[in-house]
């Protein structure tokens, strides 16, 4: 008697195999016991066919990809047990039975377990038995490669899958292949993604994929408590769903009647959580019970994971193009408001773009007349249909649907203009007349200029409900500023046109009043140069004859007395002609300073002995307080002892007989201050601002004792001034005396390097005069600069740009170049590396001069070629010894 499955579960497939009969008569064959000793003692799966009916035997190995079909084919012909999937193994046995060893790899086979078939695959390897050197049968080893095949087919969808999502920009396709792919790879009934509302109370499915054994879902929208609010509550925690039966589940099976209106009798669903919040599903359903593996579980989990990021992905790709558009179209609106002030072509431009953006079927720019009533508005542009379409009508009036608009009350949206309750209430049309633009999304912006004054309205029709959005709103309000400024530019415009005009008009009487003023000014210089030259002309024999009349006449007092007056007054008409000439040379540019290195210790000496006869004459006490050691300036001795003279004798003049003058010099911070001061007559506060101006002096008495034309500190302030130097008047008040300050800059400052305080000395004979470029746009501090290093016996070369600075380079092969970085044509940085690249400047010592200190900055002239970095402003001191070492070496 044969066993029974449940008992063969325990037998052993040699004890089996002992109850079975003979395949070809007793004793049974040498080569099938050699063959089945061998099966018996593998651990191979193995089965071998013999005899006529080729009946099949097997090890205990072999019995797993059996499952439920053992002990019912052992010892049964092949033909009748090899059938379905497992009839695939018969070409290779044919192969193994007509003498030949065969190989088939990753056959696909099907072991029944447990009430449901299992596809396994395996590599078979079929060879003949034979008896007496005739095939008589075949055996057979197996190799299970299922795993191997599972994750090479598994490994095939996922790179499909990948390559599919990249292709697909429209979120909508990404979710039906995706729902294809995972179909057709897992056999499965219906496949699909389906998004939840955000307040989680329903599911839309837009589409999704079937093998035509089960409805699609595609467009159907459906409550979630419909299939259970426990199976919900486990997808909004985030765990997947893999019911086999939904009736056999005691959470799926009260809601049954739900899954069945869908269809669905087993199913995986994969829920997709954003934000905390349950927002999308990706399911897999089957019409009848199906036990689900975990790798089919898993296999869902990854696929809806790289869809809802291809679907988001997507999504965002297509906002950013839309965003794109959108700023296209603002910058093409833009380009057009700057492109023209024309009333007419930027509102089109506005409209057109409103209505491009907005998604509308038509709009409209409706104008409010300024200074009218409010009761017409004439329509201003169009957009999207043709003015005819508007013509019939006459122009709108403030309705209560327009009233909002041209009112300022705000934006009015509507996604159905006929529902609103404001539609309809307005004679003679009550609504929309007849032949009307069919409208039924609507919206409308207030356009407002800046002073707040409405200028017009912005309206944009469809004749679908729902269009505008909450979006549209905020980009057509920004479209609405960019109209109100057209508008304001356009009226600005056309008032700067005329503002314009008489500007021109004012500038050319300007330019014309001040040609005339140059040339006013010109000719009085010219005549007081001519009055001066012609008034001395007569002086000198005035001044001989007296002379003569003295000697002749000397014994005679009256006549003395009268020569002596006379000859007091050339001299005094002489200084007034003086003044007159050297303030005209001085305006005109025709003074040229004889400049060297004084002391102007000597300068106060010699102008004190000018001014000595009037000061002896009035009586006066000076009080002379000079340093002990020389205070050096650069300057034309003659200029300066005239300029201080001036003050001298200024003072003399406006101090009463027997008063006090105080000269005092002293050197502060590498300037040299001159003082003098008196206990004169002062001068009032309104005549201290214009005291060096031409021809300023204050009240006088009708005797005009003090004489004078007022030229004498219009002169100091000039030639103080030339020397880089000023001037200054302070008195606390008439009858308080006064106080004139002159400043010079000293001939060589002290450097603040040593600590010691001691100046910086050259040693002619430690070095020579270098070859040294100066280069910096700033003129002055360039200009400064050059003085200075001129001074030390340097030749000195200045250019205020870096191209000029390069040629010049190129050209004279310079020592050293003191480089400005900020540079206008190129900075210094980029000079330096030039220089360095070109032989003939290579070895010069580059000095970068910058108001930038940091170690940042030095690392930065380093690397461009610089040798040293000096801040601004340049430390004289370390400039001086930088250009004494680069001498000594050279």
């Amino acid at each position: 008697m044969r066993a029974s499955h449940h008992d063969a579960d325990a037998i052993s497939v040699r004890a089996l195999l002992r109850a079975l009969p003979a395949p070809v008569g007793a004793p049974w064959p040498d080569g099938l016991r050699a063959a089945i000793d061998l099966m018996l003692g593998s651990r191979f799966p193995m089965f071998a066919a013999w005899g006529r009916d080729l009946r099949l035997v097997y090890n205990d190995a072999f019995v797993e990809l059996l499952g439920e079909r053992h002990p019912a084919w052992l010892g049964q012909p092949l033909a009748q047990a090899f059938t379905g999937s497992w009839a695939g193994v018969m070409p290779v046995l044919d192969a193994a039975l007509a003498g030949e060893a065969a190989l088939a790899e990753d056959l696909p086979l099907e072991a029944a377990q447990h009430d449901r078939l299992a596809r396994r695959y395996v590599t078979l390897s079929a060879s003949p038995l034979r008896e007496r050197g005739e095939p008589a049968g075949v055996l057979c080893v197996l190799t299970d490669t299922t795993t191997r095949v599972l994750a090479a087919q598994q490994d095939r969808f996922q790179r499909e899958l990948g390559a599919t999502l990249r292709e697909l920009l429209d979120p909508v396709a990404i979710m039906e292949a995706a729902s294809a792919l995972v179909g057709r790879y897992l056999a499965v009934g219906r496949v699909g993604y389906g998004e939840i509302d955000a307040g989680g109370q329903t599911v839309s499915v837009e589409r999704d994929w079937t093998d035509g054994t089960i409805a699609s879902l595609a467009g159907e929208t459906r409550a979630l408590d419909g299939f259970g609010p426990a199976l919900i509550a486990e997808l909004r925690a985030g765990r997947t769903l893999q019911l086999d039966d939904v009736a056999a589940d005691p959470l799926a099976a009260p809601y049954a009647a739900g899954y069945a209106s869908i269809g669905a009798r087993a199913m995986i669903v994969v829920p997709i959580i954003e934000a905390g919040r349950l927002a999308a599903i990706f399911y897999l359903h089957e019409p009848a019970p199906r036990e689900w593996s975990a790798r089919e579980a898993a296999l869902a989990e990854d696929v809806a994971r790289q869809t809802r990021e291809a679907v988001r992905r997507a999504r965002v790709e297509e906002t950013l193009r839309d965003e794109t558009r959108i700023l296209e179209v603002l910058n093409r609106t833009g380009q057009a408001l700057a492109s023209t002030l024309d009333a007419d072509v930027l509102l089109q431009a506005i409209t057109d773009a409103g209505t491009q953006l907005s998604g509308a079927k038509f709009g409209a720019f409706f104008y409010k007349v300024p200074g009218d009533p409010g009761e017409d508005l004439l329509l201003y542009t169009l957009s999207g249909a043709p003015r005819a379409a508007f013509e019939g009508f006459g122009n709108p009036r403030p309705t209560a649907i327009f009233h909002p608009t041209f009112y300022n009350e705000g934006i009015v949206r509507s996604d159905d203009i006929t529902r609103d309750p404001r539609y309809g209430l307005s004679s003679p049309h009550y609504g929309m007349p007849h032949g009307h633009l069919p409208v039924r999304s609507y919206l409308a912006v207030p356009v407002v200029a800046r002073s707040g004054t409405v200028l017009g309205g912005l309206f944009f029709g469809h004749p679908q409900a729902g269009v505008f959005s909450e979006r549209t709103e905020r980009i057509v309000a920004g479209v609405a500023a960019q109209a109100a400024v057209a508008l304001d530019n356009a009226r600005l415009y056309e008032a700067a046109r005329k503002a314009a005009i008489e500007r021109d008009a004012l500038l050319q009487s300007e330019r014309a009043a001040r040609v005339e003023a140059e040339r006013l000014s010109r000719m009085k210089d010219e005549f007081l140069a001519m009055l001066a030259h012609e008034l001395r002309n007569p002086l000198a024999p005035i001044s001989s004859s007296a002379a003569l009349l003295n000697i002749q006449f000397r014994d005679e007092p009256r006549i003395g007395q009268a020569s002596a007056i006379i000859g007091r007054q050339v001299k005094h008409m002489s200084r007034l002609i003086d003044d007159l000439l050297d303030v005209s040379r001085v305006t005109r540019g025709l003074v040229t300073l004889q400049v060297d290195e004084l002391d102007l210790c000597e300068v106060v000496r010699s102008a004190l002995d000018q001014a000595r006869p009037l000061i002896d004459e009035q009586a006066h006490r000076v009080e002379l307080d000079l340093p002990q050691c020389p205070v050096q300036v650069r300057g034309d001795a003659t200029r300066l002892v005239q300029a201080v003279a001036n003050i001298l004798n200024n003072a003399a003049k406006y101090t009463p007989p027997a008063g006090t003058i105080r000269i005092t010099l002293a050197r502060e911070d590498g300037r040299a201050r001159l003082q003098v001061r008196d206990n004169g007559s002062g001068m009032p506060p309104d005549l201290l601002p214009g005291v060096f101006e031409l021809f300023t002096q204050g009240a006088r008495t009708l005797a005009r004792s003090q004489g004078g034309l007022g030229l004498g500190l219009a002169l100091v302030k000039k030639l103080v001034e030339m020397h880089g130097g000023a001037v200054a008047a302070h008195s606390d008040g008439v009858g308080l005396g006064s106080v004139f300050t002159i400043e010079l800059p000293c001939a060589q400052a002290e450097s603040d390097a040593a600590a010691d305080g001691a100046a910086v000395r050259m040693d002619a004979a430690a070095y020579r005069p270098l070859r040294v470029i100066v280069v910096d746009d700033n003129e002055d501090a360039a200009d400064g600069l050059a003085t200075l290093l001129r001074a030390q016996g340097h030749t000195v070369a200045v250019d205020y740009t870096a191209s000029a600075a390069l040629r010049r380079a190129m050209r004279e092969a310079p020592d050293a170049m003191v480089v400005d970085i900020g540079l206008p044509d190129m900075d210094g940085y980029q000079l330096g590396a030039l220089l360095r690249a070109e032989p003939a400047t290579r070895n010069a010592v580059l000095i970068a001069a910058t108001g930038y200190g940091g170690e940042q900055d030095r690392a930065r002239a380093r690397a461009a070629g610089f040798s040293h970095h000096l801040v601004k402003p340049v430390d004289m001191g370390a400039l001086v010894r930088i250009l004494q070492e680069a001498a000594s070496r050279s």
